[in-house]
């Protein structure tokens, strides 16, 4: 007869990846565990544990430390740097229990940390807990999936009508003159027609792309290993006639320079893209410079687009810091560009920061999370 606990055994659908080197302990904690309901696969390495991801994917993943061929970290690291299993909740079950350890588990993106001997309780906890807020993390990304609908709807109504307002009234003027307008006054009305239809091109180029971002329901198609740093140069490259562009000084670190993330560069590029085109917008200092870089900050990378001065489009109605907050906030809901630069850090595992200083100046920062300098050890996972 088992020693385990009655009340667990309620049957649980829920599927376990096991990663542990010993023999002995995995088959107890694959038992242990099949016998409070989940379904197991035990493996006993890290790279074993990769190549079961290419055949299915668990609900959730419990991982030794100290393990020959590929280490729980190195395997932690490897599965934080792919999109595909970004999210998916790791357990790490090891005798090593100095904080330094658990530190460096946390900084790299552990759900929890459990040291040996542990009670089949406390384990059964920890997984429980993981699951539910693997569960909450999905409904609040489908909460933002349509709350972005419903942003979508609402820019359509606001921001195609100004441009095509401009359009139609100037054409409109054309085709009431009476073949007498003059040539300057003519290029003048031309000038502003394709100024118009410049900004309506752009307006539906940013909702297809949204339309894009939508349809990828939460996993990337094209991922690759890619240089942080020169990625930024690249976009930075592209912008650099722009007159309110300035490429800071190259004072970037080893670690800024070497960071590697996976994606897909060409929506990385145009989350860069917007996020500078914004900065530019409001940006209101003497020089009409935008600053750009690339910073590190473990887990992540940061790529920042700073202007001084900046000022929100539309004004607030007063000065406190609060109600400018606010404000920003206001602007970046209701702005296509910073929707889409959000989203795609979002697909990335990454986030969009906005930090507002007292002298109005204005950081717009895409944190994404680095994977490993190797590209060659990306291919377990996507292959």
């Amino acid at each position: 007869m088992s020693t385990f606990s009655d009340k667990s055994q309620q049957e649980n659908k829920a599927s376990v990846l096991l990663v542990e080197d010993d023999a002995n302990l995995n088959l107890a904690l694959t038992e242990m565990l099949q016998f409070y309901g989940y379904r197991v696969t035990g493996v006993y390495n890290g790279r074993e544990a990769l190549e079961a991801l290419r055949r299915f994917t668990p609900d959730v993943i419990i991982c030794d430390i100290a393990m020959p061929v590929m280490d729980g970290y190195a395997f932690l690291q490897r599965l934080r740097s792919d999109p595909d299993f970004r999210l998916l909740p790791v357990i790490f079950l090891t005798a090593y229990s100095a904080a330094e350890n658990q530190r460096r588990a946390k900084e790299i993106g552990v759900e929890d940390y459990l040291t040996k001997p542990v009670d089949p309780k406390d384990l059964v906890a920890s997984v429980e807990n993981a699951l539910k807020r693997r569960q909450l993390i999905e409904a609040e990304i489908e909460r933002n999936m349509e709350q972005l609908r419903s942003q979508i709807v609402g820019l359509l109504q606001h921001e195609f009508r100004n441009p095509l307002t401009f359009i139609l009234g100037y054409a409109e003027l054309l085709a009431a003159s009476d073949n007498s307008i003059e040539a300057e006054e003519l290029r003048m009305v031309a000038q502003a027609i394709l100024e118009g239809g410049r900004r309506l091109q752009h307006l539906i180029e940013n909702f297809l792309l949204m339309a894009e971002l939508q349809s990828l329901s939460g996993a990337l198609h094209h991922i690759e290993p890619i240089n942080a740093y020169t990625l930024w140069k690249d976009i930075l490259g592209e912008c650099a006639d722009c007159p309110q562009s300035k490429l800071p000084e190259a004072k970037s670190t080893a670690q800024e320079r070497d960071a590697i993330i996976h994606g897909d560069v060409r929506l990385l590029s145009e989350a860069l893209r917007r996020l500078h085109e914004y900065a530019q917008r409001v940006c209101k200092s003497g020089s009409g410079a935008v600053e750009s870089g690339v910073m590190y900050n473990a887990p992540y990378i940061g790529f920042y687009f700073r202007c001084d001065r900046a000022e929100t489009l539309t004004p607030p109605l007063h000065e406190d810091v609060e109600t400018i907050k606010q404000a920003w906030m206001n602007e970046i809901d209701a702005d296509l560009g910073l929707t889409i630069a959000r989203s795609v850090a979002r697909l990335h595992g990454g986030h969009l920061t906005v930090e507002y200083g007292a002298e109005k100046t204005l950081t717009l920062t895409l944190w994404l999370p680095v994977g490993e300098n190797e590209p060659q050890k990306s291919e377990a996972l996507s292959g």
